[in-house]
């Protein structure tokens, strides 16, 4: 689109111009017009200088359609009424041309003839002499007078400065003023100005300098008495104008260039929705053939994309919006192409009014948006997937800003941290336990400074303040200039694994113990037999009180080395189905004069009669034996032991709780190390078989107990190995 400052150049050329369009709406005026119609400078048509150029409107009107048909680098010039001057028009294009009011010198003569003879006394020849010099010698234009012979007999001094040379370098129109064809051009106008064709034209001459000067010359034949006497050539140097224009071809042609090489389509419409011009890549879109589309509209295109025609066709409802808003429209819009393969288009439609109010032309904008859109789409999907891995995570995830709050969280974290969806979670420390809190502020630190935390195990705790343990990995979440502005969670669940992990020790422990045992039980056995031997030989020598003590613990050394021998060794089992309720209850049975003894009552209740189960009967004998015996030991004083039972499809569950005297928790989490018991006669073997036993049953023993409350033993055997 040609801009004001297309015209710029036209301020240096020291005429009243305007530069209007077809509607006659004024574009630009330069400085002259400005100064010289300083009462009219807010009208916006140039039909409204009707009044100051003292001119009817449909001559007016008849001189602007006439602007028109002048051919690109031409003009016409016609009389301005009532003064001395004419005006020249020239187009610039199809649309546009320029208005320019020259001085009209044959009218000047005339008058100086006309008061000539207008005069009642005769102005002396000397004084006729002196005006005529004058207005020669003062005349700002290039004047030459040739005579009847054809001679350039004078020149005055405005043409010798344009120029540069004297009369006496100009009389033959030398070679190195004007080429051969340029005198040609001359002598053809002159002989049309004999005829009384007295139109301007122009030419290129050098000056003195070697410079190419642009001139534009009218010859007047001079008569007197009917007789031919030679002729004035009125001379005008216009070259700054003609390098103006060129200026604005070149201008026009670079815009032209531009326009063309933008990789959007571009379509210029009148106020009637007429095609004014298009750039190369919507004749190629649309498959229009060059110099069938100016003066259309979209409708009357013949296009050779069928699509396109109908995105044209069509596209008037938005033109007419625009319109109606007077401001852009912006919409999108899928384009076959002539390949086959669709292409968005981002289309834009901008409207331009005069400042009158009226339509003056409407901008269409398309820009091929495909691969933006390919890239939307992939962005979302992106979104999509971090979005669902983010929800459906296995594992607790959380982002948090730069001052620990925490502003989003999945569904793992709130169940993993006993949240409910309408809980608020507010901040990093609700989730620490109070020794930890420190813990925040060096991960933060470290996240802060682009650094990462991996696989950091520790432990948090819940909404409910229940401890766990946990690894958690954070990650800094950074801007698109590389600034850390979050940092994300990922906590995992490590308690099963802990728990997996405490099995695995306990099993290698139990494994180096049963090493261990059956070196310690070969080594002290065959001394012990020997020692108890002697012991028996010579019971009649010691005191009794003192032989039984022997024995006593002679009988306690033996049952820790059975103990040993049980780890060491491996016992013949025999898996089998057994009914585990009637196993129970034997074994209650037989407990049941213990129990009697310590004044401990049992309560059962067994969920049913019978129930099969692939098991090595003694070892189970044993876990149960051994258990209950904990139990009655626990109350000293008697009390009440329970044993509950329940099943699944798989697993049987059997509960003993007790109501004695508890274990403190730092000795409970050590329950099932050898050697560690609660009892002062104790070895803690017991508790390592019964681990041991269920263990190879591939099943869980777990303790549960408050001080002064009691225990609650829980075991889980699976059905079938």
């Amino acid at each position: 689109m040609i801009t004001t400052s297309f015209f710029a150049h036209y301020d240096a050329i020291p005429l009243p111009l305007i530069v209007f369009d077809r509607n006659g709406g004024i574009v630009y005026r330069n400085e002259y017009a400005i100064s010289r119609f300083s009462s009219f400078e807010q009208i916006d048509y140039i039909q409204s200088f009707e009044t100051i150029l003292l001119m009817e409107q449909n001559q007016l009107n008849s001189y602007l359609d006439q602007a028109f048909t002048v051919p690109l680098g031409e003009f016409i010039s016609l009389p301005l009424p009532y003064t001395k001057e004419r005006i020249r028009f020239s187009r610039i294009d199809d649309n546009l041309a320029t208005f320019i009011i020259v001085e009209d010198k044959e009218a000047v003569y005339k008058e100086i003839s006309q008061e000539n003879i207008d005069k009642e006394k005769p102005i002396p020849t000397e004084e006729l002499q002196q005006r005529f010099h004058s207005l020669i010698d003062e005349n700002p234009d290039g004047i030459a007078f040739i005579d009847e012979h054809l001679q350039l007999t004078l020149i005055n001094q405005a043409l010798h400065q344009m120029l540069g040379y004297s009369l006496d370098n100009l009389k033959h129109f030398p070679a190195q003023v004007v080429e051969y064809e340029t005198i040609l051009t001359i002598g053809r106008h002159f002989e049309l100005a004999l005829h009384g064709d007295q139109r301007p034209y122009e030419i290129e001459a050098s000056d003195v300098h070697g410079n190419r000067v642009h001139l534009l010359i009218k010859t007047i034949p001079i008569h007197t008495n009917g007789q031919f006497r030679g002729a004035y050539k009125i001379v005008k140097d216009i070259t700054d104008f003609k390098n103006a224009q060129l200026d604005a071809l070149d201008q026009a042609g670079q815009l032209r260039s531009l326009i063309d090489s933008i990789p959007e389509f571009i379509i210029f419409k009148d106020e009637n929705g007429k095609i004014i011009e298009m750039n190369a890549y919507a004749k190629r879109i649309f498959g229009i053939e060059e110099g069938k589309y100016k003066g259309r509209t979209c409708e009357e295109l013949n296009c050779s994309n069928i699509d396109a025609h109908h995105l044209l066709k069509n596209n008037v409802n938005t033109d007419l919006l625009a319109w109606k808003q007077q401001t852009n429209v912006e919409y999108e819009y899928q384009l076959e192409l002539a390949n086959g393969e669709m292409a968005t288009f981002e289309i834009i439609k901008a409207p331009t009014f005069h400042s009158n109010g009226k339509r003056k032309y409407l901008i269409a904008i398309g820009r091929d948006i495909s691969e933006r859109k390919e890239v939307e789409r992939e962005l979302i999907e992106t979104q999509e997937l971090i979005e669902s891995i983010f929800t459906n995570n296995a594992d607790a995830i959380s982002v948090s800003n730069l001052d620990k709050e925490i502003i989003q969280v999945n569904p793992a974290f709130k169940k993993l941290y006993g949240y409910n969806d309408g809980d608020m979670i507010a901040h990093l420390y609700d989730i620490y336990p109070d020794q930890n809190k420190e813990e925040a502020n060096r991960i933060t630190k470290a996240v802060l400074i682009g650094e990462g935390v991996v696989d950091f195990e520790t432990v948090r705790v819940k909404k409910d303040g229940t401890p766990i343990d946990v690894s958690v990995t954070y990650s800094p979440i950074k801007d698109h200039e590389g600034n850390v502005t979050a940092m994300s969670a990922i906590t995992r669940d490590i308690r099963d694994r802990k728990k997996t992990e405490e099995l695995l020790l306990r099993s290698e422990k139990l494994s180096a113990i049963g090493q261990l045992a059956a070196a310690v039980a070969h080594e002290v056995r065959n001394p012990l037999t020997s020692v108890k031997g002697f012991i028996q030989l010579y019971k009649d020598r010691i005191n009794e009180e003192i032989l039984e003590l022997m024995l006593s613990e002679m009988d306690r050394i033996e049952g820790i080395i059975n103990e040993f021998l049980s780890l060491a060794r491996p016992q013949a089992v025999t898996y089998q189905q057994i009914d585990i309720m009637a196993l129970t209850r034997n074994v209650v049975s037989l407990m049941n004069p213990e129990l009697l003894l310590n004044k401990v009552n049992v309560r059962t209740a067994f969920h049913t009669p019978s129930l099969m189960m692939h098991c090595e009967k003694n070892q189970i004998t044993q876990v149960l034996m051994n258990v209950i015996k904990n139990g009655i030991e626990s109350m000293p004083d008697g009390g009440l032991l329970s044993i509950t039972t329940c099943n699944s499809d798989t697993h049987l569950f059997i509960e003993i709780a007790d109501k004695g005297v508890g274990i403190p928790k730092d000795r409970l989490e050590r329950l099932g190390e050898p050697f560690f018991s609660n009892k002062d006669t104790g070895t803690g073997l017991g508790l390592v078989v019964c681990y041991k036993i269920i263990h190879e049953h591939h099943g869980t023993i777990h303790f549960d107990s408050t001080v002064g409350v009691g225990t609650v033993v829980s075991i889980t055997l699976p059905l079938q190995r």
